[in-house]
């Protein structure tokens, strides 16, 4: 019976989609075979030709003729490991190297990969979220109703598989990304780009008082641990409660390209907002920034209502 994408592993789903990447799964998986058997010895019979010689002579019977070469043997043997094992030893890091490589090539294909299995995990959630509007704990669920309760204990599952597609995102981003991501503002910190940005589509526009290096005590407005970090936040009930219940959040798995520049045209939207003061983010408190191409091929932001 074939595995749905609902019952399948999100990062199997994204490994799945990188061209070449179980290619260089199975090659991995027959060199680790290999290099263990020669590391133990595996297949080697063990030889010892004093005892044999000796056990000869103490019956009476003649030094076997076929001595030295076994020792020979013996001996030739245990050096086409040693080399097999260095060879293949230089071998493996090579492998690790193309691996990474795959999977930077490919990255994009399988982020996308992911974005049915969101599109179908979100499908399931919504009238569970509709049937918990105003509903903050399991007694007001009791409260509300069976419709409610069953949606709450539900929304487990949902909280659980959402963060799974988002640690497959996550996994398969910073093999891409690395440690940090060159952009116009210099390099910046993986966590910095991916956090929250991947995964809502219009961050600035949900959250138009955000300047970059701005006022630490305006609060976002989705639940964070800290207030201070608004970008660090916690793949739970909560989170997943409110992107779903807010109408004008819209959800994604962009590919690389696709985050990088949504992440330099709203934090160069923000920091203009920034640049202008108070009384411009006044001014575009409750409206939304629109990305509008002129003629010659110029990009601006204009402010537009909600």
């Amino acid at each position: 019976m074939t595995e749905t994408n609902a019952e399948r592993d999100p990062l199997d789903i994204t490994r799945e989609a990188i061209p070449g990447f179980r290619a260089v799964q199975a090659a991995d998986a027959a060199l680790q075979q290999r290099l263990k058997e020669l590391r133990s010895g595996s297949g080697a019979q063990p030889v010892d030709l004093g005892a044999d010689a000796f056990a000869a002579l103490i019956s009476g019977k003649p030094v076997p003729d076929d001595l030295g070469r076994r020792a020979w043997e013996a001996q030739q043997a245990g050096e086409f490991r040693a080399a097999e094992l260095q060879i293949l030893t230089g071998i493996e890091r090579r492998l690790q190297n193309h691996g990474e490589n795959t999977v930077k090539a490919g990255a994009d294909e399988g982020l996308r990969a992911l974005r049915p299995v969101l599109d179908e995990l979100l499908d399931q959630a919504r009238p569970m979220v509709a049937a918990l509007h105003g509903v903050h704990d399991a007694q007001g669920a009791i409260d509300r109703g069976p419709d409610a309760v069953a949606a709450w204990s539900g929304m487990a599952a949902i909280v659980t598989r959402y963060k799974a597609i988002r640690d497959a995102q996550k996994t398969v981003a910073r093999m891409a990304i690395g440690e940090s991501l060159g952009t116009k503002f210099g390099s910046v910190g993986f966590a910095s780009v991916f956090n929250v940005w991947s995964e809502i589509e219009n961050v600035a526009e949900l959250w138009p008082e955000w300047t970059p290096g701005g006022d630490s005590t305006v609060r976002p407005p989705w639940p964070v641990v800290y207030q201070q970090r608004p970008f660090e936040v916690r793949h739970d009930r909560e989170w997943v409660m409110w992107l779903l219940s807010t109408p004008q959040v819209r959800l994604w798995v962009p590919t690389i390209g696709e985050l990088k520049k949504a992440w330099t045209t709203q934090r160069e939207d923000a920091a203009a907002r920034g640049d202008a003061g108070d009384s411009e983010r006044v001014e575009h408190r409750g409206k939304r920034p629109v990305r509008v191409r002129g003629g010659d091929g110029s990009e601006w932001s204009e402010y537009r209502s909600a």
